[in-house]
């Protein structure tokens, strides 16, 4: 079982990694913008690319990682490098970190 001392290394251990590639977001929810925020956005494998007929569709699986006390929801947008990337879904755990999966929308 994990104890208070194993999170504790872990929220280290994971902001390291954040550090190591760190952006600042500013998030959009609705008509409110929140304080910039710093996250890494990364790829988590390959993406994936659908095709029907005529029309085709790519997606990556990209998430943002940042610390426990990261602000985002699902439907949050921001914008990094201009590409606007949405939130689309939020895991509940934030035990060492918090991520949230992204997609670029067009």
């Amino acid at each position: 079982m994990l104890g208070s001392d194993d999170f504790t290394q872990m929220r280290a251990d994971l902001k390291a990694v954040r550090d190591d590639n760190p952006v600042s977001i500013t998030i959009r929810r609705g008509s409110t913008t929140l304080a910039a925020q710093t996250v890494r956005i990364a790829q988590r494998g390959a993406g994936r690319r659908n095709q029907s007929g005529q029309a085709s569709e790519s997606r990556s699986n990209t998430v943002v990682l940042g610390e426990t006390t990261l602000d985002i929801a699902v439907g949050d947008r921001f914008t990094v490098n201009g590409v606007l990337y949405q939130v689309v879904f939020v895991p509940v755990t934030r035990l060492g970190s918090m991520t949230a999966d992204i997609e670029a929308v067009e």
